[in-house]
């Protein structure tokens, strides 16, 4: 009858072929553990070889492992032919067990009964392995209740279609367990025998997809790796720009998937995305985050362009997980070091810009446009495209730039401010457009410089002029302190000189008076006569310089004073060629002073102008008011002076005339009025161009004296 039953069956367990049979099983099992395939591909063919080996009706592997249940079933309908049907892994709760279907050959209770080795009454049907047969379902069971410990067991029929069942335990490792379940719809179809062989299958059943997990997380592994090398091999090519690295890299990451065939990704930074061909948002994406230094900057996204079967996450492995994370923290990496790598340089280039500034102001006798002119070629370098790079700088309406220089499609400028007062700017601008970033497309590293920059250009100047002005006011106190001492030598020679000069004028006159002085005597005694009054007068304008002279202050209109001056000079100027404008505020106070002094300050000034223009001009005077100060002012647009000329003006005797034509006492007696008045000269005068004068003198001077009496 065995021999019966073992054709029937298709050769199984019977006879010599069983061993080459047997083992021809068994290699199968193990090689299609070692083929490169995904475990539901496996099961399926293991499935496959055991329903042919076995001769069933319906063979079922289930394999339960990190939480998901995972089904295939070949199945022989009654007259046709063999089908093979897989589940989709389902979740499974450890505490509970999995929901059975309305189609499964034993019951869940049964099955999990079982895998876990108890709760069976002891019987011929059941191994000491745990399998558990029988060969008529009809048969009724003993079982008990998990945790049960009574000797009390309940009557269980399994029944169905078909009359033998055998089901075998499945050891995988610690963490995956399975069941391999056969059956047939004939009755007995199972001997104990059959039952052994079938458990070394079990058994190496269990090997194999052990063995497959193995190679199919190394594979994974390898995949994985094989991505993040070609990852960093990309991120150590220096020679290329961020932008063309992700999209080298994006390529990388479908084949580190389980479906590359059907897996596109996208990796997007700042804004700018770097895709695989055929990209889309679908329904079955993973993604991840890329934070660099505590900021969300972009993310790495993963997407399935077709449905697959549900895993740790959504349709993706927990090693994919993994992956994607790895890729996003080797991807922030890169970018922050990359940044980082390209802030030092930034930062190096801006310190040689501003030192390479403070080495040009540090230069004796650099002028101040050919240090902006050098300022202004340091600047291009410093930015991040220097090729590309233009740069402008403007200072009180005079433009420095650089060679070949364009203005920017793109640009930034910043104020150049002196003491708080805006005289220009610098510029710079990029000839190309480029991306987008802090401002516009510069950094805010290059904000900052360019803010660096100009208030070093606004310090320079500051500086400069500071010290310019103070060399003018240490010159205005030597020159001062020069004209001081020439004063009082001019006094002690005036006083020194009045005595001698009387007697020579009286002595003269009294001898031109004697009786019977012969006519070329009498001549000769007048020549000595102005002579001496000649150079009393000389004698009187040093007193003046010295402000040795007493004088006589009266309140009066300083416009009416002007008008006079003009009425005796008006004719010569007419003959000289020259044309007089008159701006006279109508509101000006009067003034407190010597009336007959500042005559002469105005009668001197206006006669040098004449002077001044051998071949005509325009001379002009003005007044005008401020808060305690009259001003006068006196401007031509004749010949003009030397800034030697200028330093000397006000000297006794020093003159630029011709012999005979002057003294060189005229503005010297001007600044010693107008000091001994509390006032002051301020003169202005460029070679060619004229001079123009200007006075102030107190509103309020001191109390008048007149005859030399206080009143």
């Amino acid at each position: 009858m065995n021999q019966k039953k073992a054709i029937r069956a298709g050769g199984r367990p019977r006879g010599g072929r069983l061993p080459h049979r047997f083992r021809e099983l068994l290699h199968h099992l193990l090689s299609y553990s070692s083929r490169a395939s995904r475990r539901d591909d496996f099961m399926r063919q293991a499935c496959s070889a055991l329903a042919e080996f076995s001769g069933c009706d319906s063979v079922e592997i289930r394999i339960q492992e990190g939480g998901r249940l995972s089904r295939v079933r070949a199945q022989r309908p009654e007259n046709g032919e063999m089908a093979l049907d897989a589940w989709e892994p389902l979740p499974v709760n450890p505490d509970s067990p999995p929901p059975g279907d309305e189609n499964e050959l034993i019951p869940e209770p049964i099955l999990q009964s079982v895998l876990k080795g108890q709760s069976l009454a002891p019987a011929p049907f059941h191994t000491r392995s745990g399998s558990f047969w029988t060969g008529d379902t009809a048969r009724p069971i003993l079982m008990r209740d998990e945790g049960d410990r009574s000797t009390d067991f309940r009557t269980v029929v399994i029944g169905g279609t078909f009359q033998s069942l055998a089901l075998l335990p499945v050891p995988v490792d610690e963490n995956a367990s399975g069941a391999i379940t056969l059956a047939s719809r004939r009755r007995d179809f199972f001997t104990k025998e059959d039952i052994q062989v079938y458990e070394a299958v079990a058994e190496t059943l269990g090997v194999a997809i052990a063995h497959h997990a193995a190679q199919w997380a190394l594979r994974e592994r390898v995949k994985e790796l094989t991505c993040l090398h070609g990852i960093a091999t990309i991120l150590q090519r220096q020679s290329l720009s961020l932008d063309e690295q992700l999209a080298e890299i994006v390529n990388l990451l479908p084949p580190g998937w389980q479906y590359p065939e059907a897996t596109s990704a996208c990796i997007t930074v700042d804004g700018r995305p770097h895709a695989t061909a055929g990209f889309r948002e679908t329904a079955f994406m993973q993604s991840a985050d890329l934070t660099v230094n505590d900021l969300v900057r972009g993310r790495v996204e993963i997407a399935y362009l077709e449905e697959k079967p549900e895993l740790d996450e959504g349709p993706f492995l927990k090693e994919e997980r993994n992956l994607i994370d790895m890729v996003a923290s080797t991807l922030e990496a890169a970018i922050a070091h990359r940044e980082g790598q390209l802030a030092l340089r930034e930062r190096v280039k801006e310190l040689t810009c501003v030192y390479g500034i403070a080495r040009l102001a540090q230069q004796p006798g650099l002028g101040i446009e050919a240090l902006l002119q050098e300022v202004v070629e340091l600047i291009p370098p410093a930015w991040q495209y220097p090729e590309i790079t233009s740069a402008k700088i403007e200072l009180d309406g005079r433009a420095y730039c650089t060679a070949g220089y364009e203005t920017g499609i793109q640009t930034m400028a910043q104020d150049i401010a002196v003491s708080n007062e805006t005289r220009g700017f610098v510029e710079v601008g990029y000839v190309e457009e480029k991306p987008p970033l802090f401002e516009g497309p510069f950094l805010k590293e290059e904000r900052s410089l360019i803010e660096q920059v100009a208030g070093q250009i606004g310090m320079i100047i500051e500086r400069r002029e500071g010290a310019r002005e103070r060399a003018e006011l240490q010159e205005q106190l030597r020159h001062a302190d020069r004209l001081a001492t020439i004063g009082q030598l001019a006094a002690g020679a005036a006083h020194e000189l009045n005595e001698p000069l009387g007697s020579i004028l009286g002595f003269a006159q009294l001898a031109k008076d004697f009786p019977g002085i012969p006519v070329q005597a009498a001549e000769d005694m007048d020549k000595i006569v102005r002579s001496a009054l000649h150079a009393r007068e000389i004698i009187k304008k040093l007193m003046i310089f010295a402000r040795q002279m007493p004088t006589n202050k009266a309140r009066f209109d300083l416009n009416k004073l002007v008008r006079e001056g003009f009425y005796f000079l008006e004719s010569r100027c007419a003959k000289e060629g020259v044309e007089i404008e008159r701006h006279l505020a109508d509101d000006l106070p009067e003034i407190t002073a010597d009336p007959s002094q500042i005559h002469q300050v105005l009668v001197n000034l206006m006669v040098n102008a004449i002077q001044a223009m051998p071949d005509g001009g325009k001379l002009t005077i003005r007044t005008h008011s401020g808060a305690d100060h009259v001003f006068i002012t006196v401007e031509d647009t004749g010949t003009g002076m030397s800034e030697d000329v200028l330093m000397h003006m006000f000297v006794p005797f020093f003159t630029t005339k011709e012999v005979g034509r002057g003294t060189g006492l005229g503005l010297s007696v001007v600044h010693g009025i107008v000091t001994s008045h509390g006032g002051r000269i301020r003169v202005e005068s460029e070679q060619g161009r004229g001079s123009l004068f200007e006075v102030s003198l107190p509103i309020s001077g001191s109390p008048v004296i007149v005859g030399g009496e206080t009143r």
